[in-house]
């Protein structure tokens, strides 16, 4: 299980059991006498309370106030003890007792084929999209002959027209590229130069509909022969993030769009950085240049 409130409920026991260890050291010292405190009609009586041979002793000790708050002492962190002590079993039953928050758990116990559905829609609806005009970049390597699957627009007209971009999460995009474009992260706007450089007619961020469910592929492109091809930049390993690219990958598969042929996945190493040489091969591989 990977969620918050159980990783912190699982620190606070640790540091609960770390501070018990020191507490406990602390108040086991058999040669500590105990704190008794008598208050009578005219005086309060401080006595320091031992016992030998199962015989109880007092001492007086109403002169030596740092001995009574060094005994007072002892007796507070006594009981602190215990009851950090019945709290620790109250974190542990609890740690024991959660559920995971994890949305492939949850999914499980939600209804029928709701695992047809974005899961970070479900998560955090978005807050709607906008329509804005794209850069058109240079159609000089692009054959006007080609033209677009779905109904015979020129590419570079597709291109330039306004397209609703997704604007979940608009305090992401904060890269900016040549064209005056901000994209969500440093890898995409490498990758968004690539396209420009390699003259390519193309979208990104896209808000799209695939088999009815709504998503927005990174970049979309047109190839020679007019056909789109979809590109996925992986740059995150949170679960959430996982979960979404598994539910694209169904998507796209059912509307047969697949690596190798008119899908591209590209994915940041373990520091966060991307190979450009590598993603312009790919580029080139499915664009067929």
């Amino acid at each position: 299980m990977n969620d918050k409130y159980h990783e912190i409920l699982s620190e606070l026991r640790t540091q609960m059991a770390e501070e018990y260890k020191t507490v406990r050291k602390s108040v086991n010292r058999p040669a500590w006498p105990q704190l008794m405190i008598t208050k009578g009609r005219s005086r309060t009586e401080y006595l320091a309370v031992t016992y030998k041979d199962g015989k109880r002793i007092k001492r007086h000790i109403n002169k030596e106030p740092g001995q009574i708050y060094r005994l007072a002492h002892k007796a507070y962190m006594k009981e602190y003890a215990l009851r950090l002590r019945a709290d620790m079993e109250v974190i542990n039953a609890a740690v024991k007792a959660m559920q995971s928050l994890d949305y492939r758990s949850i999914l499980n116990a939600l209804p029928k084929h709701f695992d047809l559905l974005d899961p970070e829609r479900v998560m955090i609806p978005g807050k709607g999209a906008g329509e804005r005009f794209y850069p058109n970049p240079s159609a000089d390597a692009f054959p006007v002959e080609a033209r677009l699957e779905f109904g015979g627009t020129d590419p570079w007209e597709w291109a330039a027209e306004p397209y609703r971009e997704n604007t979940d999460h608009p305090e992401h995009k904060t890269h900016l590229t040549r064209s005056g474009l901000y994209c969500r992260s440093k890898s995409e706007a490498l990758i968004f130069e690539i396209y420009m450089s390699l003259g390519l007619p193309f979208h990104y961020d896209e808000m799209i509909t695939i088999g009815g469910q709504r998503l927005s592929p990174d970049f979309i492109g047109v190839r020679r022969d007019g056909r789109f091809v979809y590109h996925e930049h992986c740059g995150l390993s949170s679960e959430q993030y996982r979960a979404r690219n598994d539910w694209k990958s169904g998507l796209y598969a059912a509307a047969d769009i697949f690596p190798g042929d008119n899908l591209i996945y590209t994915y940041d190493d373990p520091n966060g950085n991307i190979n450009a040489r590598l993603a312009e091969a790919l580029i080139r591989d499915a664009y067929k240049l």
